[in-house]
Protein backbone atom coordinates (compact mmCIF):
# COMPACT_ATOMS: atom_id res chain seq x y z
CA UNK A 1 0.00 0.00 0.00
CA UNK A 2 1.35 3.23 -1.41
CA UNK A 3 1.63 6.33 0.86
CA UNK A 4 -1.24 8.47 -0.99
CA UNK A 5 -3.90 5.31 -0.38
CA UNK A 6 -3.12 4.65 3.23
CA UNK A 7 -3.57 8.43 4.08
CA UNK A 8 -6.95 7.84 2.41
CA UNK A 9 -7.82 4.98 4.55
CA UNK A 10 -6.63 6.31 7.18
CA UNK A 11 -8.59 9.71 7.46
CA UNK A 12 -11.42 7.17 6.67
CA UNK A 13 -10.53 5.10 10.20
CA UNK A 14 -9.44 8.21 11.94
CA UNK A 15 -13.13 9.70 11.12
CA UNK A 16 -14.80 7.15 12.80
CA UNK A 17 -13.81 8.68 16.06
CA UNK A 18 -12.28 11.95 15.59
CA UNK A 19 -14.18 14.99 14.09
CA UNK A 20 -13.07 15.40 10.60
CA UNK A 21 -11.63 18.89 10.82
CA UNK A 22 -8.27 19.57 9.06
CA UNK A 23 -7.32 22.10 11.48
CA UNK A 24 -7.97 19.77 14.36
CA UNK A 25 -4.49 18.42 16.70
CA UNK A 26 -6.63 15.17 17.39
CA UNK A 27 -7.34 14.32 14.25
CA UNK A 28 -4.74 15.11 11.97
CA UNK A 29 -2.55 13.25 14.95
CA UNK A 30 -4.10 10.03 14.59
CA UNK A 31 -4.64 9.90 10.53
CA UNK A 32 -1.12 10.26 10.79
CA UNK A 33 -0.20 7.25 12.89
CA UNK A 34 -2.61 5.37 11.12
CA UNK A 35 -1.15 6.38 7.77
CA UNK A 36 2.51 5.53 8.55
CA UNK A 37 1.61 1.83 10.03
CA UNK A 38 -0.51 1.32 7.26
CA UNK A 39 2.12 2.53 4.86
CA UNK A 40 4.96 0.22 6.73
CA UNK A 41 2.73 -2.43 6.89
CA UNK A 42 1.81 -2.23 3.16
CA UNK A 43 5.52 -2.66 2.01
CA UNK A 44 6.56 -5.58 -0.25
CA UNK A 45 2.41 -6.21 -0.33
CA UNK A 46 0.91 -5.39 -3.88
CA UNK A 47 -0.07 -1.72 -4.18
CA UNK A 48 -3.84 -3.13 -3.78
CA UNK A 49 -3.93 -5.24 -1.36
CA UNK A 50 -5.34 -3.64 1.62
CA UNK A 51 -4.06 -4.46 5.25
CA UNK A 52 -6.51 -6.16 7.34
CA UNK A 53 -7.77 -3.93 9.72
CA UNK A 54 -7.21 -6.63 12.34
CA UNK A 55 -3.58 -6.60 11.76
CA UNK A 56 -3.62 -3.10 12.19
CA UNK A 57 -5.15 -2.79 15.17
CA UNK A 58 -2.90 -5.61 16.68
CA UNK A 59 0.29 -3.07 15.74
CA UNK A 60 -1.32 -0.10 16.88
CA UNK A 61 -2.90 -1.78 19.88
CA UNK A 62 1.16 -2.84 20.92
CA UNK A 63 1.96 0.88 21.50
CA UNK A 64 3.81 3.80 20.55
CA UNK A 65 7.22 1.80 20.24
CA UNK A 66 5.58 -0.47 17.83
CA UNK A 67 5.04 2.15 15.57
CA UNK A 68 7.74 3.73 15.80
CA UNK A 69 9.30 -0.32 14.95
CA UNK A 70 6.89 -0.22 11.78
CA UNK A 71 8.04 3.70 11.25
CA UNK A 72 11.74 2.17 11.05
CA UNK A 73 10.57 -0.06 7.87
CA UNK A 74 9.66 3.35 5.96
CA UNK A 75 13.12 5.90 7.50
CA UNK A 76 14.94 4.27 9.13
CA UNK A 77 15.95 3.40 12.54
CA UNK A 78 17.69 6.63 13.84
CA UNK A 79 14.74 8.74 12.48
CA UNK A 80 12.15 6.16 13.63
CA UNK A 81 13.55 6.60 17.54
CA UNK A 82 14.10 10.47 17.14
CA UNK A 83 11.82 13.07 18.94
CA UNK A 84 12.35 16.94 17.93
CA UNK A 85 13.34 16.27 14.45
CA UNK A 86 15.40 19.73 12.55
CA UNK A 87 13.14 20.05 9.89
CA UNK A 88 16.26 21.50 8.11
CA UNK A 89 18.36 17.95 8.33
CA UNK A 90 15.61 15.83 6.30
CA UNK A 91 13.90 15.52 3.22
CA UNK A 92 10.18 17.56 4.39
CA UNK A 93 9.48 17.18 0.28
CA UNK A 94 9.06 13.49 1.17
CA UNK A 95 5.07 13.13 2.66
CA UNK A 96 5.96 9.97 5.34
CA UNK A 97 8.73 12.20 6.75
CA UNK A 98 7.23 15.32 7.18
CA UNK A 99 4.24 13.69 9.01
CA UNK A 100 7.01 11.60 11.25
CA UNK A 101 8.39 15.23 12.00
CA UNK A 102 5.30 16.47 12.79
CA UNK A 103 4.18 13.26 14.75
CA UNK A 104 7.65 12.96 17.07
CA UNK A 105 7.82 16.92 17.88
CA UNK A 106 7.23 18.11 21.68
CA UNK A 107 4.27 20.61 22.11
CA UNK A 108 3.54 23.68 23.89
CA UNK A 109 1.61 22.87 27.21
CA UNK A 110 -1.04 25.56 26.99
CA UNK A 111 -0.31 26.13 22.72
CA UNK A 112 -0.23 27.27 20.15
CA UNK A 113 0.00 23.76 18.41
CA UNK A 114 0.83 24.49 14.51
CA UNK A 115 -2.50 26.70 14.68
CA UNK A 116 -5.06 24.04 15.30
CA UNK A 117 -7.33 23.31 17.84
CA UNK A 118 -6.46 20.79 20.30
CA UNK A 119 -9.07 18.35 22.91
CA UNK A 120 -7.07 15.48 23.43
CA UNK A 121 -4.32 15.29 26.44
CA UNK A 122 -3.95 19.57 26.51
CA UNK A 123 -1.18 20.56 28.92
CA UNK A 124 0.91 17.51 27.73
CA UNK A 125 4.00 18.39 26.13
CA UNK A 126 4.44 14.86 24.47
CA UNK A 127 4.73 13.78 20.79
CA UNK A 128 1.79 13.35 19.13
CA UNK A 129 2.64 9.51 19.08
CA UNK A 130 3.12 8.36 22.47
CA UNK A 131 -0.25 10.53 23.34
CA UNK A 132 -2.47 9.57 19.78
CA UNK A 133 -1.86 6.14 19.38
CA UNK A 134 -3.87 4.38 21.47
CA UNK A 135 -6.64 6.86 19.91
CA UNK A 136 -5.64 5.63 16.57
CA UNK A 137 -6.16 1.93 17.95
CA UNK A 138 -9.08 2.91 18.85
CA UNK A 139 -10.45 3.74 15.51
CA UNK A 140 -9.24 1.15 13.90
CA UNK A 141 -11.05 -0.86 16.42
CA UNK A 142 -14.26 1.12 15.40
CA UNK A 143 -13.49 0.40 11.89
CA UNK A 144 -12.89 -3.46 12.67
CA UNK A 145 -16.12 -3.83 14.42
CA UNK A 146 -17.89 -1.65 11.27
CA UNK A 147 -16.69 -4.19 8.74
CA UNK A 148 -18.02 -7.13 10.91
Amino acid sequence: MGWEQAYGQAGELAALDQPVVDDSWDYTGVRAIIAIALTALGEGVEDSAPVPTGHLLWHLGRGPANVRRLAAILLGEELAQATDIDPATVDMDNPVVSTWVWLTRTWPADGPWGGMSRGIARGQTDPAIDILTSWAAQAASTGLRRCS
